[in-house]
């Protein structure tokens, strides 16, 4: 029989905390820090409309329109070496923006000096740039075909042969976005990925209506169905996701925290990072396996497309007990890759101590 869960709200950071510590007690009344409490956490729902349009949003369509041209003629192996210098042009980036990064870098891993975490910082706003010239590169006739390696599709193929479907949780790195998708199409497989209106460049009116589509468009090339959360219906999208188990298809989900209002605030580094589990709890309730993914750039082998075996959820466990023990083991998982790969992960900016 589960025991009973319990439910207080922290004022200070709008959110309810359900913790099953201490007897079903809130973390609060135990004496731990809300914000570290590891649990799942529900966050209030942004519902307000998006504004229009930023006066971001202009420079961010001046530099793409400036882009297209070196994004199409330019080698790919140009990009990296470009980007790069770039990136250490004050004028060109934000100092702050790096120092902040670099910081938290510096504090998450313990063999990296502060120089080297301003490096590292540095290297991450290039590749986030970089991947506007592969956004580009696709829209040239013939689109951008990278070098690609998937890697542990037999793990994909054993999940599904349970005739339930399989869910794919893919780590934050820069690179996850569109190289996953192209390698699995590629590999045959019809993929529904679950995907923010703001995936792209801009959360306003006008950014999600034109400037995302740049990336979206490509992407959506080689997918079985781009399925967008709604805020204002979430449940549409999980449903259309469930569907798709049911039929024994492969379902996407980034393990970010942009859109799902259930998060766990797991371990990793010795600090914190929100994790949505929207995932674990799509793959609790169907019975799909849930498998991680990591795909990162590799200098020898170009995109490495990574599915590991799959996360054993506990039918024994309530579904936020699931969840939280998924997210620590996804993290636990993600750790040496992001060791070795520290400038193509994006989640820095929400790591926290």
């Amino acid at each position: 029989m589960a025991r009973p869960q319990a439910a207080c709200y922290n004022p200070a950071m709008g959110e309810v905390i359900r913790d099953r510590a201490a007897g079903g007690q809130c973390a609060s009344t135990v004496g731990l820090d809300a914000s570290r409490a590891e649990g799942v956490v529900h966050r209030t729902r942004e519902t307000a409309p998006r504004p229009a349009w930023r006066i971001s949003d202009m420079g961010t369509a001046l530099g793409l329109a400036a882009l297209l041209v070196p994004a199409w003629v330019l080698p790919e192996a140009a990009w990296s070496p470009l980007w790069r210098g770039a990136a250490r042009i004050p004028l060109l980036t934000s100092r702050k923006a790096v120092r902040r990064n670099a910081k938290l870098i510096h504090a998450a891993l313990d063999h990296v000096g502060r120089h080297g975490a301003e490096a590292i910082a540095q290297d991450l706003k290039a590749v986030v740039y970089e991947l506007r010239m592969q956004d580009l590169r696709a829209w040239r006739p013939g689109g951008w075909h990278p070098r690609m390696r998937l890697e542990g599709e037999a793990h994909l193929k054993a999940a599904l042969a349970h005739g339930k479907g399989a869910v794919l949780w893919v780590a934050p790195f820069v690179f996850n976005s569109g190289p996953t998708k192209f390698a699995l199409h590629r590999a045959g497989y019809g993929l529904f990925h679950l995907s923010s209106p703001q995936h792209g460049y801009s959360e306003t009116r006008f950014g999600v209506g034109c400037l995302n589509r740049v990336r979206c468009i490509p992407e959506e090339r080689h997918l079985a169905e781009r399925v967008v959360f709604d805020r204002n219906a979430p449940a549409t999208a999980m449903r259309r996701l469930m569907r798709a188990l049911k039929a024994g298809g492969v379902v996407s989900i980034v393990a970010a925290s942009t859109e799902g209002s259930d998060v766990v605030k797991g371990p990793v580094f010795g600090g914190r990072l929100p994790v949505a589990v929207g995932a674990p709890r799509l793959a609790g309730s169907t019975g799909a396996p849930l498998l991680p993914v990591f795909t990162v750039r590799d200098r020898q082998a170009g995109f490495r497309i990574v599915i590991e075996e799959p996360i054993a959820l506990d039918p024994g466990q309530s579904p936020d007990e699931r969840c939280v023990a998924a997210t620590r083991e996804f993290l636990r998982r993600s750790e040496p890759w992001v060791r070795r790969y520290p400038e193509q992960w994006r989640a820095w900016s929400k790591w926290r101590r």
